[in-house]
């Protein structure tokens, strides 16, 4: 869906405050801190409007370049190793002729920022969620890698017609990659969600699955610049209160 000039110009200006504060906060020299319009989204659910804006390899790894590597590369999702799919990412759409610099793109900046209003209040909320935040080696797994944070962590767990998206086998079907986006974005603005009484910058939602389990979201918060990254998402045992 098409964003109105004013729509653009204004999330323009929130996108630009964000990556600086964010650039500042971690002490990097360099951020990304605007988009074309061509790389914006608009979103309705249930009759709300949201926004996302992002990375041209993100967008396009989400929207293209998944479904084509799981039918090129189908052995490269499912088996528990990051550095597969990253892989089958690559030579599906190539990137870099060294896997280690692939790697090093596709974990550097490369995010959403997800608004749920078009102008800034010190009511809203801004979600960031990156591709990946980091590749953590998998303990007595051999050159095995698991994603840390962000969308393909998330997507471990989710499924198109039964066959993984990420490095899980969980059977949890959606239509799109951008399904998950869009699930994502539903938990967090349109559910309850509460602080941990002990750490001020966990932020956890729960959605419920079915009669016997449920999906628990996990948040960062980070107090500076208020920004919310996603952490991780898993599916358990729902706890019934007798």
């Amino acid at each position: 869906m098409n964003l109105t000039q004013s729509e653009f110009d204004n999330l323009k200006k929130r996108v630009k405050k964000i990556g600086l504060d964010l650039m500042k906060q971690e002490q990097k020299n360099y951020a990304k801190v605007g988009f074309p319009v061509t790389n914006y989204r608009k979103v309705i659910i249930n009759g709300k409007n949201f926004y996302y804006a992002g990375s041209n390899i993100f967008l396009i790894v989400v929207e293209i370049v998944i479904n084509q590597a799981r039918k090129i590369f189908p052995k490269n999702f499912g088996n528990g190793n990051a550095v597969s799919v990253i892989h089958a990412l690559n030579k599906t759409r190539f990137l870099s002729g060294r896997l280690k610099d692939a790697i090093r793109i596709y974990g550097n900046e490369n995010f959403i920022l997800i608004f749920d209003n078009e102008n800034e209040g010190d009511t809203n909320k801004v979600l960031r969620i990156d591709l990946f935040r980091k590749l953590d080696k998998i303990r007595h797994k051999r050159r095995k890698y698991a994603f840390t944070g962000g969308l393909f962590h998330a997507l471990k767990h989710f499924s198109i017609n039964n066959l993984p998206l990420s490095t899980g086998n969980d059977i949890h079907n959606v239509k799109e990659p951008t399904d998950v986006i869009k699930l994502i974005i539903k938990t967090f603005y349109l559910l309850p969600g509460e602080f941990d009484q002990t750490d001020k910058n966990k932020y956890t939602v729960i959605e419920p699955l079915d009669e016997k389990y449920e999906i628990c979201y996990i948040f960062y918060f980070e107090t500076n610049s208020k920004i919310y990254f996603l952490k991780t998402l898993f599916k358990r045992k729902t706890k019934h209160i007798n």
